[in-house]
């Protein structure tokens, strides 16, 4: 199996486990192979080399079209990723808040009378 054979398995699962999409119950572990999926895609791309037959060329236009179609869903994963990170940060803000009220509260002039 040629280099650019090799690739062209490898982007295809990339693109079968990408378009799967990001599971609620288990993130890291689909993270974790698709960077498996990009690190081994990336060595096969660092051993490819400028000689190409006319088989290989087609194969190339194969893996083009494939990583057109797997941009949009890495970006749309990204984008949840970034918005789960943002709700876990407000929920951390919105606890600590709950917990101690007054730990932020301003100094405009009020007075609190601590006495008992």
């Amino acid at each position: 199996m040629s280099s650019v054979q090799a690739l062209l398995k490898q982007t295809e699962e990339l693109y079968d486990h990408v378009k799967n999409g990001l599971p609620d119950e288990s993130p890291d572990e689909y993270l974790e192979e698709l960077g498996r999926h990009l690190e081994t895609r990336q060595k096969l791309i660092e051993q490819l080399t400028g000689d190409y037959s006319k088989d290989e060329m087609e194969i190339g236009q194969q893996l083009v079209q494939i990583n057109e179609s797997i941009q949009p869903y890495l970006d749309q994963q990204m984008t949840r990723i970034k918005t789960q990170v943002q709700q876990i940060k407000m929920k951390k803000t919105n606890n600590t808040k709950y917990s101690n009220p007054y730990q932020s509260a301003r100094a405009d002039g009020m007075f609190l009378d601590k006495r008992k």
